[in-house]
């Protein structure tokens, strides 16, 4: 065994990717949640099992060797929390402040016999733009007594590209622990955030710097999924499934020149770390994976949380922020960013649909404002990119 690695969250990313990932590279895997009823019947079953969705050669794998323990149970978590040299949090943003106080409060506690510090990597499987600083400023809130956080501790930021669709009420009736995900299976690490040696698997990509890779993830792959599943809800209101809208050559095409201008932004934005044609290559990449059938991923499941989704930094605000800023064309995220804002028009009962409505009786301007700006007061930036949805919205 390589040593021990203590994973914060049992869920989608947690279960299906995570915890397999280094349970195939010789790690003791210790994973905690806060669901007790999760951990219960996974004590209980002592495996699970993933469909590995890859259209004709699909399989299924059973997982097992990992050691389940709930949040709550002090007992077993405490002495990890003091030992291990490896962490990975794959919780969300609402789950960070939990996990990091946990962490924190026990960070004195981390010596070894001779009464020296032991250091301390979290790799932070978040998705996030910068989830480190997040991650530092909430670790360090509940931190009671000395513990040489700079030099004893790495926050290692992520790109997690791997799609874990939703299962079925029939999926899940059937088998409750089970999961499905796609055959991708690389986890991107930044290099420069270990304090210690990096984890050795042929599935990790150590890169520098970090936010490039965490840019591509947000303004190719966030951001042309995204925009499969708004301009699919307009042009086919009800088709409930991405993959079948993805054989059609036409919106196939269109989807495709959208992401092509989230790659030029990248390329103006780290010309250092992206060539053109690795950038065409991904993307071809991402378009075959989201036209995977057995995936069985709907078009709710990736255009809903629009909030969330069409806010100042995210993958379509933010990618119209940066082809502004760099002077790059923008016509194909304004118009996704137009279909985001009539997704959830015809679903009253959505939390999405306030935005719809919003649009309709305020106009574009009030919608931009409140949603993208979060509150703030447009920027000229901002005003720019208000002109230019208005120019569309006209046409």
């Amino acid at each position: 065994m390589k040593g021990e690695v203590l994973v914060f969250g049992a869920g989608n990313i947690g279960r299906s990717f995570i915890t397999p990932l280094f349970l195939d590279a010789g790690y003791t895997v210790h994973l905690a949640d806060i669901n007790t009823e999760l951990i219960a019947a996974l004590k209980q079953a002592g495996s699970y099992t993933i469909r590995i969705c890859a259209g004709e050669k699909e399989s299924v794998r059973r997982v097992e060797g990992f050691f389940p323990l709930a949040l709550t149970d002090h007992q077993t978590l405490d002495p990890l929390l003091r030992r291990v040299p490896l962490m990975v949090t794959c919780v969300g943003r609402a789950g960070l402040e939990a996990v990091a106080s946990l962490i924190g409060e026990m960070l004195p506690g981390r010596r070894g016999e001779n009464g020296e510090f032991l250091p301390l990597d979290i790799i932070l499987a978040e998705n996030l733009r910068d989830a480190s600083e997040v991650f530092r400023r909430k670790i360090l809130q509940p931190l009671k007594g000395d513990f040489p956080v700079e030099s004893h501790l790495g926050l290692v930021e992520t790109s997690i590209g791997k799609m874990v669709p939703l299962l079925t009420e029939e999926e899940r009736r059937r088998n409750p622990l089970s999961l499905k995900a796609e055959a991708y299976n690389t986890l991107i690490l930044d290099r420069d955030g270990f304090v210690g040696h990096p984890p050795e698997s042929p599935s990790i990509r150590l890169v520098s710097p970090i936010r490039a890779w965490v840019d591509r993830k947000l303004f190719l792959h966030n951001m042309g999924h995204a925009a499969a599943a708004y301009l699919g809800r307009l042009y086919f209101p009800g088709e409930a499934s991405l993959a079948p809208l993805m054989q059609y050559a036409w919106f196939f095409s269109e989807i495709r020149n959208v992401m092509m201008e989230g790659a030029e932004i990248l390329l103006k934005a780290y010309p250092e770390v992206f060539s053109l044609s690795e950038l065409k290559d991904h993307v071809d990449d991402l378009l075959e994976r989201f036209a995977n059938p057995s995936l069985g991923d709907s078009v709710q499941r990736i255009g809903r949380d629009l909030s969330r989704k069409l806010g100042r930094n995210d993958r379509i605000t933010g990618a119209l922020r940066e082809a502004v800023t760099h002077r790059l064309p923008m016509e194909g995220l304004g118009r996704v960013y137009l279909a985001a804002l009539v997704f959830e028009e015809a679903n009253p009962q959505s939390p999405d649909h306030d935005i719809a409505r919003m649009f309709r009786e305020e106009g574009l301007e009030a919608v931009y404002s409140r949603i993208s700006c979060g509150g703030e007061v447009p920027d000229e930036i901002d005003h720019r990119i208000i002109t230019e949805l208005k120019r569309l919205h006209a046409g």
